[in-house]
């Protein structure tokens, strides 16, 4: 049996703007839509229509059926405002099975939480750098240049194998990758070089192997024949993807979180134990992946009601989801010690972020050490005048000025 809808109206533009003046709060049309309408028309800025998804339950459901929903971006139907760039072999977040399979196989492996807490100590180590760093420095200090970027860039660079004299570079390639303010010949050029230098960095891996991830495509995958060098070096690029700025996005806006909530961050300085949940609720209650994730309706089929065709595009609005009443008491409030938390932060099903494990280790170490070694730790100004990346796919602060 279904729910009874109310004809959609024509479609409305999206993204949905924030309230400058309350920037951790999500655009007030994503409760009525969970209320009133929780699957709406829309538009993307690329010009292309799509059907809005907003309750969890839906969401999480549509995500873990790859029978009827592909996540394949060259569906003439796929919201392209969701994905700008065209997709190359090895994208494997761009493709449905057996492709991704095939991909996903490959490095599953290194991406376990086993592994995930492998790293944990060197994290911890980098993280107590940054801040050695940064308390030598005059005050204010940028959070986000500081410490929430070099973080992720720092891990990913060594899961890739990226030489140390490299990273530089690299981080600036990638940071003009990600920035809205970028203009787009600035962002091509970026992704130009950043796609020459992992070219040239593979073919160095098979002259000379190493131990890490490319390392370990090279001497398995390629050697074996089932991998071309381009592939291994579009797989390195989605490992960016996944592993870097969603990772620096998370940390910027939970430190934000947690100090405009200061009786929930002295509960968590206080009870280092409740790390692990309240890592779990800042993703949940700042989901930075604002603009959801694209599929294409493989067959004609019903989503809360609404009648939706094969072919026609889909929006998993995740962070709409992770607010939804139905699965969370008071879900705008932030509680660190909320139990059974399940937030889509990285997605769901076979697609969910391959690097989920290695962010959330990160997002422990570096937020628990922060605010226990800096416990005077505040804001240099209101929330409100702070910058935020609002146009992105990935929500994000452009800066994160503090003072202590």
């Amino acid at each position: 049996m279904t729910e009874e809808v109310v004809a959609p109206a024509s479609a409305c533009p999206f993204p949905f703007a924030r309230d400058p003046h309350r920037p951790l709060d999500l655009p007030p049309e994503y409760g009525r839509l969970r209320a009133d309408r929780p699957v709406q028309k829309v538009v993307t800025p690329a010009g292309d229509t799509a059907w809005l998804v907003a309750r969890y339950h839906d969401v999480r459901a549509l995500l873990a059926d790859t029978e009827r929903f592909s996540a394949e971006v060259m569906n003439p139907g796929y919201p392209r405002y969701l994905f700008p760039v065209d997709p190359q072999p090895g994208a494997f977040v761009t493709v449905d099975p057996p492709d991704h399979t095939r991909y996903r196989r490959m490095i599953m492996s290194m991406f376990t939480k086993k592994k995930a807490e492998e790293v944990r100590p060197s994290a911890q180590k980098l993280v107590d750098e940054r801040i050695d760093a940064i308390l030598k420095l005059p005050q204010p200090v940028d959070l986000v240049t500081h410490f929430a970027r070099p973080i992720p860039l720092t891990v990913v660079c060594e899961l890739l194998g990226v030489p140390y004299k490299d990273r530089l570079a690299f981080g600036r390639w990638i940071n003009t990758l990600v920035e809205t303010t970028s203009s787009q010949a600035h962002r091509n050029a970026a992704a130009g070089a950043l796609f020459g230098y992992l070219t040239k960095l593979v073919a160095q891996k098979e002259k000379e192997p190493t131990d890490d991830v490319l390392g370990r495509l090279v001497t398995q995958q390629m050697a074996a024949g089932e991998l071309k060098r381009e592939e291994a070096v579009v797989i390195g690029m989605m490992l960016l993807s996944a592993g870097y700025d969603t990772t620096a996005s998370s940390i910027a806006l939970s430190i934000l979180t947690l100090l405009e909530h200061p009786e929930q961050l002295v509960k968590l300085r206080e009870n280092p134990d409740l790390i692990v949940g309240a890592v779990e609720e800042l993703l949940r209650h700042q989901n930075v992946m604002q603009c959801g994730v694209g599929r294409v309706a493989k067959v004609d089929l019903e989503i809360a009601g609404q009648p939706i065709k094969a072919g026609e595009g889909i929006i998993a609005l995740l962070s709409s989801a992770d607010r939804d009443s139905s699965v969370y008491a008071d879900p705008d409030s932030l509680d660190i010690t909320r139990k059974d938390s399940t937030p889509l932060a990285f997605g769901h099903g076979i697609h969910s972020c391959i690097a989920k494990f290695l962010s959330r280790v990160e997002l422990q170490v570096a937020l628990l050490t922060l605010i226990t070694r800096i416990p005077t730790l505040a804001l240099a100004k209101p929330a409100d005048e702070l910058r935020f990346r609002d146009g992105a796919i990935v929500y994000s602060l452009r800066e994160l000025p503090v003072v202590w």
